[in-house]
């Protein structure tokens, strides 16, 4: 609560004269502490309520059921594979994985799509690569997808994720090794 301190009728050390009454001052001293604790109240209510930044999210479908599984054909297959130094392998069904720049990605996604309707994209990745990659595959497929859908308003993408299994790595290190100059 504020408060009013009255000073006293003559400061001291001074002297008055007969006919001049001295002015009597008001001293004023004004609480704060409430004004204070309104502020800080204040303060924690933005702080609790304000939401400072959106998080981003990846949509991702996942299927129902591990066990179901859905019969693919080899021939509707597109693996692509990410080893640890970011290097992209491609490949249909049981062919030989071979390098593929991500340059190119959009272009083969869509002409793959509209060659094979029933395509589905299937991405392995190394535990230690960059997740960069994995994402910028997947906005490339969900690009393709928009690109597709105006075409077919039906048109969904098909596509799973899993990291790479022992036996890729053997693989693509085996490609790697015959892939050297010597």
């Amino acid at each position: 609560m504020a408060g009013v301190d009255i000073a006293s009728g003559r400061p001291p050390g001074k002297k008055t004269s007969a006919l001049r009454r001295p002015k009597r001052r008001v001293g004023i001293r004004i609480d704060m502490t409430p004004m204070v604790d309104i502020a800080f109240l204040l303060l924690i209510f933005y702080m609790v309520t304000t939401i400072f930044m959106q998080p981003q999210a990846m949509e991702i479908s996942l299927p129902p059921d591990k066990e179901k599984s859905v019969p693919i054909k080899e021939s509707n297959l597109l693996t692509f594979r990410v080893d640890e130094d970011g290097t992209v392998y491609k490949n249909f069904g049981k062919e030989k994985p071979e390098v593929f720049g991500l340059d190119s990605l959009r272009a083969y996604l869509k002409r793959e799509n509209e060659e094979k309707p029933k395509l589905v994209t299937f991405i392995k990745i190394h535990k230690d690569a960059k997740y960069s990659i994995m994402v910028e595959l997947i906005d490339e497929m969900q690009v393709v997808e928009k690109l597709l859908q105006q075409r077919d308003p039906g048109f969904s993408y098909r596509f799973a994720v899993a990291p790479l299994s022992e036996q890729d790595i053997k693989d693509l290190q085996a490609i790697k090794t015959t892939n050297k100059p010597s």
